[in-house]
């Protein structure tokens, strides 16, 4: 009998384990959610630069630049979770027209960068291509950073550890696993995720302007998840919700652009 419940625990104990690193692959496969292809320069509204960033820890990734016209700031975009740089280009295209400079970084793991994913991995990259644009002649503090949705938990971490001009967060959650804790027990998601772009934790280091963009409709990131974002920061954090918006191009077209805008105006008007 004693040899029978031993055997039956250890086949329980290697199906939970299994079960357990189904479901971990499973949510990391709906956090990331890249395209193995590159994306097609030849689609670009405007024109840019296929350049090559590399990485603290080896990697090349490439990725697309637009200067700015003379006298304008410029701008690290970082894209949301899905295919690649060149799904993004309704979201720079305002930004090039009105004469920022833009780098389009391509996560390692998209567009046919090599180098796993990862939270981690991520923020390497980031800080790359911040090191990219120091190299020529661009400070990280005349930088502004902008996340959309997945790149926020890039952003976040990003100006908390670099010197940057502003930072842009559309569509933010707190947290993978703030997310997570909103369907699951605590415990559960904290046995599984691996990456957790913890926006929450670093938040409150980030001392330079932020704006926060929200669709009040958003199913795929909800809007209080911005909520507990904000309450974590500073008083430097202004946070607008887009009525009627969702996840997609309709929190930014036209309402969200002409924010984004308004707001790095203001500080060029502020500083100059």
């Amino acid at each position: 009998m004693l040899k029978r419940l031993l055997i039956a625990f250890i086949a329980l104990f290697f199906l939970s384990g299994a079960s357990g690193y189904g479901l971990h692959l499973y949510y990391k496969d709906r956090i990331f959610n890249p395209s193995p292809d590159r994306a097609d320069v030849e689609k670009s509204p405007f024109p840019v630069e296929v350049i090559t960033i590399k990485t603290a820890d080896g990697l090349d990734l490439q990725s697309w630049w637009s200067p700015p016209r003379d006298g304008m700031a410029s701008i690290l975009y970082l894209h949301g979770n899905s295919k690649s740089i060149g799904s993004y280009l309704r979201g720079t295209a305002p930004l090039v027209a009105a004469g920022y400079g833009v780098l389009m970084l391509e996560y390692r793991g998209y567009g046919g960068n090599p180098g796993a994913l990862s939270d981690d991995g991520f923020l390497i990259d980031a800080h790359s291509a911040l090191d990219w644009m120091e190299a020529r002649g661009i400070a990280s503090s005349d930088v502004h950073v902008y996340g959309y949705s997945l790149g926020t938990g890039v952003a976040v971490p990003l100006a908390a550890q670099r010197d940057v001009a502003s930072v842009v967060l559309a569509a933010p959650f707190a947290s993978i696993a703030e997310m997570g804790y909103d369907q699951f027990p605590r415990w559960f998601v904290d046995a599984l995720l691996t990456d957790r772009f913890d926006s929450i934790g670093h938040i409150k280091d980030v001392t330079e302007p932020v704006l926060i963009l929200h669709g009040s409709d958003d199913q795929t990131v909800p809007a209080h998840q911005s909520v507990r974002l904000a309450a974590a920061g500073h008083d430097n954090i202004t946070r607008h919700v887009i009525d009627g918006a969702g996840h997609g191009w309709d929190l930014f077209e036209p309402r969200g652009h002409a924010l984004i805008l308004r707001f790095y105006e203001s500080l060029a008007a502020a500083s100059s």
